[in-house]
């Protein structure tokens, strides 16, 4: 009988270290930014300010994470400017309030997520970098990680007809995460 119980703990034991944990994301250590080249020769860096989401890890590899971000609350240090891309040749934030992000898939350190942006959806590669789980002061297991990547504004119908020398198409993603479990 004894001999039983130690083939099934050795049996159960390895599946159950395959289970995922699920973690809401922390805004408070969390930050959701991008950048963009400004005609030409410098960078314009921006944030989101209010902004959701939850992922499944199992030992220290992602296996979900859904998001979304409020589009009005866009900060990039500039007040006339975060008022004016938030019309509709830029984010249309009246009609479209929110841009979410959505893990699909998942290879090694890249990751394949569905990003709708102005109601619309298109895949994106992003490389994933997880930091590893910790505890936090008061006890719950936090989990960190980095997804960062590049995507066309204009695959998005943001800013469709401004030059690229203006504003380069390509625009720079970097999502910092902090989970707590569930």
């Amino acid at each position: 009988m004894r001999k039983k119980i130690l083939i099934l703990l050795f049996c159960i034991l390895p599946f159950s270290l395959l289970v995922a944990k699920d973690y809401n994301v922390d805004a408070s250590h969390s930050q959701v930014e991008f950048k963009i080249k400004h005609l030409s020769v410098s960078n314009v860096k921006g944030s989101f300010g209010k902004f959701q989401g939850n992922l499944s890890a199992d030992n220290n590899k992602l296996s979900a994470l859904s998001g979304e971000v409020e589009i009005n609350t866009i900060n990039t240090n500039n007040k006339d400017r975060d008022a004016h891309i938030k019309d509709p040749e830029y984010f249309d934030v009246k009609k479209f309030p929110k841009a979410t992000l959505k893990l699909i898939s998942i290879s090694g350190d890249e990751g394949v997520f569905d990003l709708t942006i102005k109601g619309v959806t298109k895949q994106v590669m992003l490389e994933v970098e997880i930091f590893g789980t910790s505890k936090n002061n008061k006890g719950q297991e936090v989990i960190g990680l980095s997804l960062n990547g590049k995507i066309n504004r204009k695959d998005f119908g943001i800013a469709v007809n401004t030059p690229n020398v203006a504003l380069s198409e390509e625009v720079s993603l970097l999502i910092e995460i902090e989970g707590i479990e569930k």
